[in-house]
């Protein structure tokens, strides 16, 4: 089992461990890149009913990443029941303001970040048939590209400066 632990120096929060939540009635999500998937917690739920918040995103200064990404690099989200709707954001939640960057569609569920990069929070955002409304979230590092790939001289190469 994972613990999510909740940390605020306000006096309203205590520090609390708490398993993820998983609703079964919710369709499951994962994040694939690079032959690889990744769970995505369910974050926010919206029905009829109203709003129901089930997990809090995972934060850098309490988690470590769960997946590593170029930021040249796409992704896909794969989910056990079909959405109608998909869009997908990074969100820092560690900003002053909270920042959130929408993620630009390159297919129906593949998504590249641009020039983004740092420890953000993937949260993508579906709707589904039956008017269900669910964010997922999952923390990942997204590094800059490595730029030797571009045929540039390394740092190290002794004719950089034509020696």
């Amino acid at each position: 089992m994972n613990l999510v632990y909740s940390l605020s120096n306000t006096t309203s929060h205590r520090a609390i461990a708490v398993a993820p939540i998983q609703d079964p009635s919710l369709p499951s999500v994962k994040l694939a890149y690079s032959n690889h998937t990744y769970d995505m917690l369910p974050f926010v739920v919206v029905t009829e009913d109203g709003v129901k918040k089930l997990n809090f995103p995972h934060l850098p200064d309490e988690y470590k990443p769960v997946v590593n990404i170029s930021s040249n690099s796409s992704f896909s989200v794969e989910f056990t029941k079909k959405p109608r709707e998909i869009n997908a954001f990074l969100v820092d939640y560690d900003a002053d303001t909270t920042e959130i960057s929408p993620l630009t569609r390159l297919g129906k569920s593949e998504f590249g970040l641009g020039n983004l990069y740092g420890l953000r929070t993937i949260e993508v955002r579906a709707i589904f048939d039956d008017g269900k409304y669910v964010t997922y979230t999952c923390l990942a590092d997204i590094q800059k590209p490595d730029i030797h790939g571009y045929g540039l001289p390394r740092e190290t190469d002794p004719n950089i400066f034509g020696g």
